[in-house]
């Protein structure tokens, strides 16, 4: 068992799929924090958003996930902050093989409240093109990057 004064302090972890264009925004926010190699802050990278969150998700202090979201809200590029409350929504017993980050999180603190992270924080990027196969990304969420690893950098307490 993990207390909390042994937890790591931060995670940032980047959840998208490489190959999909606007789909990678989350990984290449994260590619760049990896980039400035932070005292104190782990980076990862997940291409699923399920159960497979929880095992990475363990004995941090904070987490900040950051993934592209499509609300049709706002314009592609913009960028949302959200804490675990503004998923509470969401959570759902659905087939525990297709499980959204809300129910992930939710079924984390079920099994194992003691290791699960504290604090959970959400940066998400607006993206209109989440279908296409290849490596570009929209030309509007890709200015966003450099804005969502400010935002990044502030919510770990590591400013430029």
């Amino acid at each position: 068992m993990v207390s909390s004064e042994t937890k790591k302090p931060i995670l940032v972890l980047g959840i998208g799929s490489p190959i999909v264009s606007d789909d990678s925004v989350g990984l290449r926010v994260v590619e760049r924090i990896a980039s400035l190699h932070l005292e104190d802050v782990e980076v990862k990278e997940a291409s699923t958003s399920g159960l497979d969150l929880i095992e990475m998700m363990l004995d941090h202090e904070r987490v900040i996930i950051v993934d592209g979201i499509v609300t049709k809200m706002k314009p592609p590029g913009s960028i949302f902050i959200l804490s675990e409350e503004n998923f509470a929504s969401t959570v759902h017993g659905a087939n525990p093989h297709d499980v959204n980050i809300a129910t992930a999180i939710e079924l984390g603190k079920m099994l194992e409240p003691l290791r699960m992270p504290k604090y959970i924080s959400f940066v998400a990027i607006e993206v209109i093109d989440t279908r296409t196969i290849g490596e570009r990304i929209s030309p509007e969420v890709e200015k966003a990057i450099p804005k969502a690893v400010e935002i990044v950098l502030q919510l770990a307490g590591k400013q430029k």
